[in-house]
């Protein structure tokens, strides 16, 4: 007689249950609905926060304007003379604090601040603020700067030196020889001179400008004209200013590079040393003379 096989009570490693099953298949959308909705609001709210903040700009409403730090539109205006009860004396107008000293009325004396290069550059910002010195910020005999007739300083405030004749040459070559020409003479020798209807003015070689007893021939007429340019009388520019480019000591450097300019023009190269011939590149005088002479005996060899 045959028996049936018991039943084993461990499982079938191949079966899977009906549940496992179930968590399987519902596990994968459920996550991927979650994700797309944190999407969805993530962008809504970002759609949201822009509409808000561009709202806020550029747009014309009879609403009143949304403020999100009201502190500045609402703080107290307090008028000169008036009254106020945010002070305890009831003035607006308040007297300086013990010990300060208003700006601009200190001293040109850094001997108590301690640091002596911050403390001169404290001071040099402060008189390049308050352009209090006419001779320097403006080329003008003290004192004359609101006359009707401004008087033009006949020599610079500053000290004249290699270093501020180089520097002058450097910001000359910048912005004055597109027009005057890098030797100053004007006319056709700068690329604008060539195209402008006007010709540029010789700086070097007109008298107007070297003659001191006339304005044009005086530093601080040269250093007006390159602050602020000049015009015609009816009011057409002959040349612009350069204040926005050229501060006060470059500009004052660019007029002595000028002067050397002009008295390099008068120099008669054979009285200069032969070095110095070699290097601007002119013969030197024996040779000149020794060239003519022999010019002047052939000719006349020719002539017999």
């Amino acid at each position: 007689m045959m028996t049936k096989p018991k039943r084993t009570t461990e499982p079938n490693p191949k079966e899977v249950h009906p549940r496992n099953t179930m968590k399987t298949t519902h596990t994968q959308p459920n996550t991927i609905a979650t994700k797309s909705i944190t999407m969805l609001l993530s962008v809504v709210m970002l759609g949201s926060a822009i509409t808000v903040l561009g709202g806020c700009r550029g747009d014309r409403t009879d609403k009143p304007p949304r403020r999100f730090f009201p502190d500045m539109d609402y703080q107290p205006k307090l008028k000169p003379q008036s009254e106020t009860e945010f002070w305890t004396d009831g003035r607006t107008n308040r007297t300086l604090v013990e010990g300060t000293v208003p700006f601009g009325n200190t001293t040109h004396d850094t001997t108590n601040l301690g640091d002596q290069a911050w403390a001169s550059k404290i001071v040099a910002d402060r008189d390049a603020m308050l352009k209090g010195d006419e001779s320097f910020y403006f080329g003008l005999v003290a004192g004359s700067q609101d006359s009707e007739t401004p008087q033009y300083l006949e020599r610079m405030p500053v000290e004249v030196n290699k270093q501020l004749i180089m520097r002058g040459q450097e910001r000359f070559n910048i912005y004055c020889s597109m027009c005057h020409g890098y030797d100053g003479q004007g006319g056709d020798s700068g690329t604008v001179g060539r195209l402008w209807s006007i010709a540029p003015a010789n700086l070097v070689g007109d008298p107007r400008f070297q003659d001191a007893t006339q304005d044009g021939g005086k530093d601080g007429y040269l250093f007006h004209i390159i602050r602020e340019g000049l015009y015609t009388p009816e009011g057409t520019i002959r040349m612009p200013s350069y204040k926005h480019a050229v501060n006060e000591q470059d500009a004052w450097a660019i007029v002595a590079y000028l002067r050397v300019l002009q008295t390099a023009q008068s120099v008669d190269p054979s009285t200069l040393d032969a070095a110095t011939r070699a290097q601007l590149g002119n013969p030197p005088a024996a040779e000149q003379a020794d060239t003519t002479s022999e010019t002047t005996t052939d000719n006349s060899g020719g002539d017999q």
